[in-house]
């Protein structure tokens, strides 16, 4: 479809960024955890959180997402089960991105002053986008790599 010689440097930058994101979202399951745990960290989470998410992952998703779809257009050929791969890395950047969304609004509804209950079921909701966001990751992962090992074997 696209410049093959391309290709290679956008998977690199692509899988540099997942990387990045990996970390980034096992960094904020950490404090996500903890705080749910321990009720007198959860309003220094959430604004660490917050500014976690806008300074750093929101722009490292979006990297994701442009290499990603880049790497798309690039590729020779797509078959269904890169339809199924894409499909599932689609929904782990859209669960990560409803994500963002709330913690951001947790963190401006706590400066407000909203009620801790409020706060805490926000909270959860983080936590159940952290499992279903990972579960499609990981389903995208496999499929990458499993592609990939087709390339190289």
């Amino acid at each position: 479809m696209g410049d093959a010689s391309a290709f290679p440097l956008v998977t690199m930058a692509h899988l540099v960024l997942l990387a990045m994101w990996g970390g980034v979202v096992a960094t904020e399951a950490v404090l996500e955890v903890a705080s749910y745990r321990r009720s007198e960290l959860a309003e220094a989470t959430s604004r660490f959180h917050y500014w976690i998410d806008l300074l750093v992952e929101l722009p490292v998703v979006l990297g994701v997402l442009v290499t990603g779809i880049t790497a798309a257009i690039l590729a020779d050929h797509l078959t269904r089960p890169h339809a199924v791969k894409l499909s599932f890395a689609g929904l782990a950047v859209a669960v990560n991105l409803f994500c963002i969304a709330v913690v951001l609004r947790r963190d401006r509804l706590r400066l407000a002053g909203a009620p801790a209950d409020r706060l805490h079921r926000l909270s959860r909701i983080v936590l159940t986008c952290f499992a279903v966001g990972l579960l499609c990751a990981a389903v995208a992962a496999a499929l990458g790599f499993s592609f990939a090992l087709g390339r190289v074997g």
